[in-house]
Formats: C-alpha cells, sequence, structure tokens
C-alpha cells in the first residue's frame, strides 16, 4: 500500500493530463505571447516528472542515476502516448513539437530531483564539527 500512495500524486496528474488532452478547447490561462503552448506542456510535464521521479526514488529506492533516466522514459512516453490521443479528439491535433516540450518539461524536472536528492543527501551525510 505505501507503494501506491507514493505513486499517487503522479497517478492522479496523469489523469489531469489526460481529461485536459481530451477537451477539444482546454482552458488556457493568461495573456496570448508565440510559444505559449510549449511552455503549458513544458510546466505540465515539469510536475509529472518531478511526481514520476518521487514515486520512483521513495517506492522503489533506485539510486539517482536510475531515478533519473527512468523518470525522463516515463515522462516522454506518456507525453508520446498523450500525443497519440489527441488525434482522435475534434480540434487537437498530435505534434512533435509538444512532444518535445513534454519529454523537455519531465527531463527538466527529472534533473531538479536528480540536484536536490543530491544536496539533500549531502547535507545529510555531513558530519558536524
Amino acid at each position: 500500500m505505501n507503494k501506491f500512495l507514493r505513486w499517487l500524486p503522479a497517478l492522479l496528474w496523469a489523469i489531469f493530463v489526460f481529461l485536459l488532452s481530451a477537451m477539444s478547447n482546454p482552458p488556457i490561462p493568461g495573456s496570448h505571447f508565440p510559444m505559449k503552448d510549449k511552455l503549458g506542456h513544458w510546466g505540465l510535464y515539469c510536475v509529472l516528472g518531478w511526481f514520476i521521479a518521487f514515486a520512483l526514488r521513495r517506492a522503489h529506492n533506485l539510486s539517482l542515476p536510475k531515478t533519473f533516466v527512468l523518470a525522463m522514459l516515463i515522462g516522454s512516453a506518456y507525453g508520446a502516448s498523450d500525443e497519440w490521443h489527441q488525434w482522435f479528439v475534434p480540434n487537437r491535433t498530435c505534434d512533435v513539437m509538444d512532444w518535445l516540450a513534454d519529454t523537455l518539461g519531465a527531463s527538466s524536472a527529472a534533473a531538479a530531483f536528480y540536484a536536490y536528492e543530491s544536496h539533500r543527501s549531502a547535507k545529510a551525510n555531513r558530519q558536524p564539527a
């Protein structure tokens, strides 16, 4: 049960992304500027990438390099499946550049998680003076 709870945030976020992708006209907040949708993809997948990295590390006790690589691959694969899903949604398209933004988002979060965990581990291993 503990492993499931560690994966729950990633699962819920993946469902949220799926539901957004199923909308013909998803809500997009804020002003209009070039590449806004790519930034949105990047941000959504940053959150997913962090949750995936967290689950891999905490539920399966993987090394940081394995956590980093698997979080990138899982996030990228989910992004690819999300783009394929959009192919079947009216007014949506399957876009390689969106998938690239998804992959970069998941990779950015996996790298940030790696840095955070490395710092946290180094700090915990320091000996008092």
